[in-house]
């Protein structure tokens, strides 16, 4: 039976690499093209996870994998490198790597570089020009990727994501350059997207790399095993004929029918062949020092930040939807604290918990989380519709909450809760047209100028300075994104917690951040009336200032509190 693909990160020098696992028994190694990610091959680990160990990884600046040095320009080679430097990571000794397109460069270089990091190479379509690509080609195939606060680019990526999968080149739209292939479905034109949009403007680095690359030149020096194969409906099929007059002894030529199931057949008995043993687990203790990680919980994976090295910890809650790259600024800001902050179940890249999933559920998870991370003791900061969660957690676990800090969520009644949860996060669904990136777009951006976010009445402008950062919105899309079908459980959960009657119970001091007349802080000042130790704190309107005042905040803690405890 095909098993749960887990998600991961290893660390190589200063960057992380992202990979997806899956299965038991011999490694191999899948590479994705770009702009894509590991999503790619999510199909692949369900259908060969049944008899092989199998590894996808995100190659740097794509997915979730930190970028290479953009200065000097990374070439094939340095992506190569990296690619050695990554299977050393994961504790793979010679396993089968399987590269397409893009990725084929990569793996190629890697095996020449480092020959005894692959023991099987399969190299699914390679490019072999005869001369070098012209730059005014790659300058103008690798159009900028560039954010605007207004969301214009949305419509320029999407258009040119349809083009590329109708014409070779994608910006040459002449009949003749059309591409005899079938339109994606729309979800198909999603994840294509929501790659390209994580990728964001390091999309092109080893797009650009792979053709600049001359790897017809190299291509004789080779010494791994490698099988060289396309199917028939590839674009990049001919190429095959150049490769059988050049190949290496150590490599053979497969042509393969277009037919989905004779590929994978293929594969099947290709990957069988490699004998290199199954890599454990990375220890917990080295796992702990990475900045991003994902921690096992009962409901599934939940991906997390860390900052900082401090003595005394502090959990940030960013708001739903989005992730914790939402509150980076503020994470990264709190100097002389261990931070840890999670994306929320359904958010980001955190598995969801369930569509009945309650404020008390959520809770338990950031005690989960705590309890993993070795926190005895831990203070608590909360923004937006994340106010429930940190007020139940400060319930639940009294003895280890020092104190808690909530920013921006307004005091509402039950009947006014559940009108804000049935219309606050719409369905969201791929479109043809792709206006469903547009739609969440324009769905944060209100978020930051009325409250709630579709009410464009008068009484609904906020008062404070709007963060309307392109760059930020982008991510808080992106992350909105990863999940669809979930984004909205951990606002609907939120909505429907009591504010008062959970602060009534929360012993550990409490600090409302107010700003009188914006509609999010409606009636805020309730809150710290119904706590036994609770006060109203005026919330500062730049983001530095809103850092110095919780790093004074937080200091109220400091007496008394414990270090975390060493990991189990």
């Amino acid at each position: 039976m095909p098993q749960r693909v887990s998600r991961g990160f290893v660390q190589t020098g200063e960057r992380l690499v992202h990979y997806r696992r899956a299965g038991s028994g011999p490694p191999v190694v899948l590479l994705h093209d770009s702009p894509r990610s590991s999503v790619l091959h999510l199909p692949l680990l369900d259908e060969f996870s049944d008899a092989f160990t199998i590894f996808a990884l995100d190659t740097p600046g794509y997915g979730q994998s930190d970028p290479l040095p953009a200065n000097p320009r990374p070439e094939i080679d340095d992506f190569g490198d990296a690619l050695a430097a990554a299977l050393l990571a994961l504790g793979l000794e010679r396993p089968v790597v399987y590269a397409y397109h893009t990725s084929s460069k990569i793996a190629l270089s890697c095996a020449l570089r480092h020959s005894r990091s692959i023991g099987q190479l399969v190299i699914d379509g390679l490019s072999l020009p005869q001369d070098d690509v012209p730059t005014e080609f790659i300058n103008a195939y690798m159009s900028p990727f560039d954010v605007d606060p207004e969301g214009a680019y949305i419509s320029r990526q999407w258009t040119k994501i349809r083009d590329l999968h109708r014409f070779f080149p994608w910006f040459d739209r002449q009949a003749a350059k059309r591409i005899p292939m079938d339109e994606p479905p729309p979800v198909a034109l999603h994840a294509y997207a929501m790659d390209l949009f994580m990728a964001g403007e390091n999309y092109s680095s080893a797009y650009s790399a792979a053709m600049r690359y001359r790897a017809l030149r190299v291509l004789r020096g080779l010494s791994t095993p490698t099988i060289f194969m396309a199917r028939e409906d590839d674009v990049l099929y001919p190429y095959l004929e150049v490769v059988e007059a050049c190949r290496p002894s150590c490599a053979n030529v497969e042509r393969l029918p277009s037919d989905d199931g004779a590929w994978r057949r293929r594969l099947r008995e290709i990957f069988s062949s490699g004998t290199a043993a199954v890599a454990s687990e990375p220890p917990d203790g080295r796992r702990r020092a990475m900045r991003r990680d994902y921690q096992l919980h009962d409901h599934g994976q939940l991906q997390l930040r860390r900052h900082g090295d401090g003595p005394q910890a502090v959990i940030v809650l960013h708001d739903p939807p989005g992730s914790a790259l939402d509150i980076e600024g503020i994470a990264a800001g709190l100097r002389g604290w261990r931070v840890v902050a999670p994306d929320l179940p359904g958010c980001g890249l955190s598995d969801p918990l369930g569509q009945t999933a309650d404020c008390a559920d959520y809770a338990r998870v950031v005690m989960d989380m705590a309890d993993a991370e070795g926190l005895d003791e831990f203070s608590l900061i909360a923004a937006g519709l994340s106010v429930p969660f940190a007020l139940h957690t400060a319930v639940l676990a009294s003895s280890r909450v020092n104190l808690v800090v909530l920013d921006g969520m307004p005091v509402l009644g039950a009947a006014l809760r559940r009108d804000i949860s049935a219309r606050y996060a719409p369905e969201i669904g791929p479109t043809r047209d792709g206006s469903h990136f547009l739609a969440t777009w324009h769905r944060l951006r209100d978020e930051q100028l009325q409250w709630p976010w579709y009410d464009g009445s008068s009484r609904a402008a906020r008062r404070i300075e709007p963060d309307l950062d392109g760059q930020r919105l982008h991510q808080r899309m992106v992350a909105t994104l990863q999940q669809p079908g979930a984004y909205g459980q951990a606002c609907r959960a939120a909505l429907s917690a009591d504010l008062l009657e959970l602060a009534a119970r929360v012993r550990a001091p409490l600090f409302i951040l107010d700003a009188p007349g914006d509609p999010r802080y409606e009636g805020v000042a309730a809150i710290a009336r119904s706590a036994p130790a609770g006060q109203v704190v005026a919330r500062p309107h730049s983001l530095e200032a809103r850092g110095v005042l919780l790093q004074q905040l937080l200091s109220v803690s400091g007496p008394g509190s414990r270090p975390p405890r060493p990991p189990p």
